[in-house]
């Protein structure tokens, strides 16, 4: 498994541990981010990553960077479309604007990159794409009400796709983490069950990424329990997450 990879979000977190990890094996990374200063700091580490800025929620800045990475790197064989925000939030202090603007980043930020990305993969007959989604995208969780939604998006996006992509050659991933010690999570005043760290997810990603399969999702134990916990009736398994979460 090698050629040119894009991964955006690559400025820190799981984006920025695939980078490095992909690198050392053979990949061709072009890293997209905001942060070019945390860009160059990657690159520094592997000197082969192309650095590109851009904002995914801004369609010609994202446009730019991936025809930038062409230029540079030649066609895109992989895309790990991975940039987000998270923001907790409690809705007795409602704020529209925070609720737009994780769906402009996280969901709609995917959709620019596609808008770009699938009439290549689609006219060549290849390619392969991850879409970070995350367990939030399950059902809904405390504090998620932004952030959730999102990710459920994201899920739904997939699986729709799949029938249209599958077909034509283009193999398709969602990639669904749990609690990973990221610069957004650190914002969390919650124990955050089974927490692993960037690296280990980004492991399990790669890992995922050469398997034959559509969701790549960890750390299994604790995926396990929320799967089970989404089969429950709404009425049980809002009483059962209040009581869990200390809400109640």
């Amino acid at each position: 498994m090698s050629g040119h990879v894009v991964i955006t979000g690559a400025s820190s977190g799981i984006g920025y541990s695939l980078a490095r990890r992909l690198a050392k094996r053979g990949w061709r990374v072009s890293a997209i981010a905001r942060r070019y200063e945390k860009l160059t700091e990657l690159q520094q580490h592997e000197g082969s990553i192309v650095p590109l800025t851009a904002d995914v929620s801004v369609p010609k800045q994202i446009k730019s960077a991936l025809l930038k990475a062409e230029n540079a790197s030649g066609c895109i064989d992989m895309a790990i479309l991975n940039a987000g925000i998270y923001t907790p939030v409690d809705v007795k202090r409602f704020s529209g604007k925070t609720f737009v603007k994780q769906m402009q980043v996280n969901y709609f930020g995917i959709i620019h990159c596609l808008d770009h990305l699938l009439p290549a993969m689609l006219a060549r007959g290849s390619g392969h794409l991850a879409l970070m989604g995350s367990v939030a995208g399950y059902r809904g969780l405390p504090k998620s009400a932004a952030y959730g939604p999102t990710k459920a998006a994201i899920q739904n996006l997939a699986e729709s796709m799949y029938f249209d992509l599958n077909p034509k050659g283009i193999k398709l991933q969602v990639i669904n983490p749990g609690f990973v010690e990221t610069e957004a999570t650190s914002v969390n005043d919650f124990v955050m069950p089974d927490l692993i760290s960037s690296d280990v997810a980004a492991d399990h990603v790669i890992q995922g990424l050469q398997e034959d399969i559509f969701e790549i999702s960890f750390p299994k134990s604790f995926v396990r329990k929320l799967k089970f916990m989404r089969l429950l009736p709404s009425h049980v398994y809002l009483s059962l997450t209040a009581k869990l979460t200390g809400y109640k």
